[in-house]
């Protein structure tokens, strides 16, 4: 999600209707192949989608009801689209972005001019929009990074990284701490949190660190996410502008009137060998301080989802390892009843979970303000896509990097509850660190 000022030439503005085509590819194509450019990838377990221009805008103010206002708008606006679609793929105009965890910081979404969507079956298909009139069939071969100069036609395989791949991997010069964020500052500022724990402020709060990598040359964002799709299964693959992620956390997707969130919270290392990683797998299972901290998230989630939701089902604890840690996880479903919410509403209404901002909420987020000495930007906040029927996918933006040139700040945070070590939790959100560490790591 890229800054755009008050000149903007695509904002929702009154009157604005969207008008979409959706024509079919060749379904061999890999949209990796497609991500070196493109504003917007993402690639999760169920979806694959990325998109490219602003047909439209929608613009995320502050507040704590920003979320839903946008989310009004989206539906408006995508639920009027025209949708030329012969040939039933069910697709249509979406929004898609990073929303800042804070909301204070503004954002905006975007309806993009072409989407490249792999939907049910494998089939793959451009959703080309505009506004205000019928969209031609979009010229493929005007796009530097279109890989087919015969346009809607199959795309041929592509060399590791794709087109947009940009140059070779740069190598990594430095691995810093910003001031103010080293080991000292990061306990004490645990040490705090666990005073007001203690004296019953709060139950949990999450605080975050950053670490800044510094490169010879900007890093290659097909590249990198390539790594991540292929270094983190299960995840959600994104990248909206110059943020880029693979985040394990879903918060929530919706299809027709179900809604799914799976919530992670509670977190062990990987070990060393196979023995290890058992015994440090079993304590997770069997710390009470884990499953208290997990079931501040569950508990909520699926109390939230409850207030729009006929019925909701919470299944049994599992536990998900990723490269360097597992994590405690916990799928939620509901049944929506009428009038069903969007995927973006839902978003809007669980961000930000305990599991990235504390409990109780509005305490978690005034000792966050005062302990984390830096702006959190889209680290954490949700970031995914709403189509013209309500449905989508939104994870909690983690395991990212935003690059800046040759600069790729990383961000990871760990949760604080009564109980909790300060080593232990600087050692956690290293751990954390680490897995985007690893694919930024020259080849």
């Amino acid at each position: 999600m890229t800054d755009r000022g008050p000149d903007d030439p695509n904002p929702v503005t009154a009157g604005t209707r969207l008008h979409s085509r959706v024509l079919p590819l060749a379904p061999d194509v890999d949209l990796l192949d497609l991500a070196g450019a493109p504003e917007f990838a993402w690639f999760s377990p169920t979806s694959e989608l990325v998109a490219t221009g602003a047909a439209a805008t929608i613009e995320l103010g502050t507040g704590r009801d920003r979320t839903q206002r946008a989310a009004d708008e989206v539906d408006a606006l995508l639920g009027d689209a025209r949708v030329d679609d012969p040939e039933g793929s069910g697709l249509g105009p979406l929004a898609v972005g990073a929303i800042p965890f804070d909301d204070a910081t503004h954002g905006r979404l975007t309806v993009p001019e072409l989407a490249v969507r792999r939907g049910a079956g494998g089939a793959v298909w451009v959703v080309v929009t505009a506004t205000g009139r019928r969209p031609d069939p979009p010229d493929l071969r005007a796009l530097p990074w279109w890989p087919d100069p015969g346009g809607l036609g199959p795309v041929p395989q592509q060399a590791p990284g794709g087109p947009g791949a940009g140059h070779a991997w740069p190598a990594v010069h430095a691995v810093r701490v910003p001031a103010g964020q080293d080991r000292v500052g990061f306990r004490a500022a645990v040490a705090t949190a666990l005073e007001l724990i203690a004296a019953g402020w709060l139950d949990k709060v999450v605080l975050a660190r950053e670490l800044l990598v510094e490169a010879a040359g900007p890093f290659p964002r097909a590249a990198v996410l390539r790594r991540l799709r292929d270094g983190s299964p299960g995840s959600f693959v994104y990248a909206s502008g110059d943020f880029v992620g693979a985040s394990p956390e879903l918060l929530v997707a919706r299809r027709g009137r179900v809604a799914t969130s799976r919530p992670l919270a509670g977190t062990v290392a990987r070990g060393g060998s196979a023995e290890e990683e058992a015994r440090r797998v079993a304590w997770l299972r069997s710390s009470g301080k884990e499953a208290a901290e997990h079931g501040l998230v569950v508990d909520m989630v699926a109390e939230t989802l409850a207030k729009v939701a006929d019925e909701v089902a919470v299944a049994p604890v599992e536990v998900v390892r990723l490269p360097t840690v597992a994590h405690l996880a916990t799928r939620v479903s509901a049944e929506l009843t009428e009038p069903v919410p969007s995927a973006l509403e839902l978003a809007g209404l669980l961000h930000p979970t305990p599991a990235v901002a504390g409990v109780p909420r509005d305490a978690a987020l005034e000792v966050l303000a005062r302990l984390e000495p830096f702006p959190r930007g889209r680290y954490a906040g949700p970031v995914g896509w709403v189509d013209h029927r309500g449905d989508g996918e939104w994870a909690v933006a983690l395991r990212c990097a935003t690059f800046v040139g040759p600069l790729a700040r990383l961000v990871a945070g760990a949760g604080i509850v009564a109980g909790s070590d300060p080593d232990a939790e600087w050692a956690e959100t290293g751990y954390k660190l680490e897995a985007m560490l690893r694919m930024l790591a020259r080849p």
